[in-house]
């Protein structure tokens, strides 16, 4: 099991890593030549061009902020956590720490720093960074549902009020605990599963996880044609879960074809690679993406500290 939690994380930070340089880059995602294979440093004008190939974005420095707090504070702490990330929000002056961060991120945090309260720092944004980062809290809470939910809510609510972060973060919570309960991927009792969560939240979120269903029978081109592949929550979560469906137990066919998906890439193929992490573990990830991969020791680190908090010792 710990190395599921590992996979989680990782595979959240290949995602990401490989698929950030391209970010909202216009390109024909299917043809050969183009595809990205393997970690790039961004061209030149690109936001995140002072990077080296395998260094992470936003979307992993984030989330790892979570993941730091859930291991501090030995469980979800709406304290903690806002202060984590104005410390996050000062960093970000430092060259080497920027990795361009959102707006509404940014902007929280910035009330945030400036002593307004976490309840009241939210914007009306269905960004999906705040349903993203909540996959540290998927881990640590995967067995106790009052506690995963109360927990991404306020996660989701300091930065992004929209109710549709949080109905999204519980369908990619839903996928993360059925992978860790070693359940089969089936799409159908995943989506369902995850519909029954979200309901209570966003009739939207539910309405594209049908859309998701009934799209999996689709090409690629088509499938993101439909299910859209922007940087809000109700694009984002259902382009990662349909890269997952599409190839299940082979990491390197899905976390390629979700990096090289076009739109907010980076978010749908980290999330992406966290199912998958959770349902096949580290095993499952070939050497050759973490071989260059930004923080690798210390992501294994902060995956066996969660498994630890989720699991105790005996």
């Amino acid at each position: 099991m710990i190395d599921k939690f590992q996979a989680v994380l990782l595979g959240y930070a290949i995602g990401d890593a490989l698929a950030a340089p391209i970010e909202d880059v216009s390109r024909d995602s299917f043809e050969g030549p183009k595809v990205i294979t393997e970690y790039i440093k961004a061209f030149p004008s690109h936001p995140i061009s002072h990077l080296e190939a395998g260094q992470y974005s936003d979307e992993t420095q984030i989330m790892l902020v979570v993941a730091d707090s859930l291991a501090a504070a030995r469980g979800f702490s709406i304290d903690d956590l806002a202060n984590r990330f104005v410390d996050w929000f000062h960093s970000q002056k430092q060259r080497a720490a920027w990795r361009f961060p959102s707006n509404t991120m940014m902007k929280a945090c910035r009330k945030l720093a400036s002593g307004v309260p976490w309840n009241q720092a939210g914007f009306p944004s269905a960004g999906v960074i705040a349903s993203a980062r909540t996959v540290p809290i998927s881990l640590l809470y995967w067995r106790t549902p009052i506690l995963l939910r109360d927990s991404i809510e306020k996660s989701c609510r300091l930065t992004h009020t929209d109710p549709r972060v949080i109905a999204a973060a519980l369908t990619l919570s839903t996928a993360i605990r059925m992978g860790l309960e070693g359940g089969d991927p089936a799409p159908d009792v995943l989506v369902n599963a995850a519909i029954e969560k979200a309901q209570g939240y966003s009739p939207e979120i539910v309405k594209r996880l049908k859309t998701l269903r009934d799209c999996l029978r689709l090409d690629p081109p088509a499938a993101m044609e439909q299910i859209g592949n922007g940087g809000f929550c109700y694009d984002s979560v259902p382009a990662a879960l349909y890269w997952f469906f599409r190839h299940p137990r082979r990491f390197d066919d899905m976390i390629v074809g979700a990096a090289n998906v076009g739109g907010d890439s980076d978010a749908i193929a980290a999330m992406a690679g966290a199912v998958f992490g959770a349902f096949n573990g580290l095993s499952a990830i070939s050497e050759k993406w973490l071989k260059t991969l930004e923080d690798v020791s210390r992501i294994k680190q902060i995956g066996c500290d969660l498994y630890r908090l989720a699991i105790p010792q005996k």
